[in-house]
């Protein structure tokens, strides 16, 4: 005699449904393992497509980077036959970032036919606050020889500009929000981070950490005679 199974509920509730499942034996078909990665796939694809359109579209905020970071450099303004590196005795990598005042932006290769002295920096860093007013002095006593042009690495404009008025710096200031340039130049968080670069584009030195007073002076002596 067979022992009859347990009853089910014709009330019972299936997961996928918010209403009484009439047939609460049903089983759903497995559609496979193909289904499930092609469907992980996609996802992966419409997430990939999402990060690269709000980097582009400058984080959401409209076109205001739009065109800003690494540019080519013209190989008429490349004195090396070599491409662009951050290392002494190569062409500086070119560059477009917007002004810190949020007033149009500066290109590195528009100072061309006079010295540049690339110091990367950020507001947090303790170094970069002490070598400030040795910068700003600088480029005071080197106006019309040379020209002191800082990349603030990945800060507000906000941040930025409440530095310059701290210090009373009246040189130049770039924002490099997605730190392509910082990049670019292998910048990472050991900064400041200065690089002299000559009137034909051409890295002569680089100074790691704090530039002193000591380092300006002889960058004058030695270099803008």
């Amino acid at each position: 005699m067979a022992i009859p199974g347990p009853v089910v509920p014709s009330f019972a509730v299936d997961a996928e449904h918010p209403i009484p499942d009439e047939r609460p034996q049903r089983r759903r078909e497995y559609s496979g393992a193909g289904s499930t990665l092609g469907l992980a796939a996609l996802l992966i694809a419409v997430v990939g497509v999402a990060v690269w359109w709000f980097e582009l579209r400058g984080g959401g905020g409209g076109l205001a980077d739009d065109g800003f970071g690494v540019v080519a450099l013209a190989d008429a303004l490349n004195p090396t036959g070599k491409p662009p590196a951050a290392d002494t005795g190569r062409a500086a990598p070119d560059f477009t970032l917007a002004n810190v005042t949020g007033e149009g932006a500066t290109t590195l290769s528009a100072h061309r036919g006079t010295w540049v002295l690339l110091n990367f920096w950020a507001s947090w860093c303790g170094p970069c606050r002490g070598e400030a007013p040795d910068l700003q002095a600088f480029s005071e006593r080197t106006a019309g020889r040379a020209v002191v042009l800082g990349v603030n690495q990945q800060e507000p404009a906000h941040t930025a500009r409440a530095f310059a008025e701290d210090f009373g710096l009246s040189y130049p200031l770039v924002l490099d929000r997605r730190g392509e340039v910082s990049n670019a130049y292998r910048v990472g968080g050991g900064l400041p981070v200065s690089m002299l670069i000559d009137p034909t584009g051409v890295i002569r030195a680089i100074y790691p950490g704090r530039i002193t007073a000591d380092q300006l002076t002889a960058i004058e002596r030695e270099y803008l005679r």
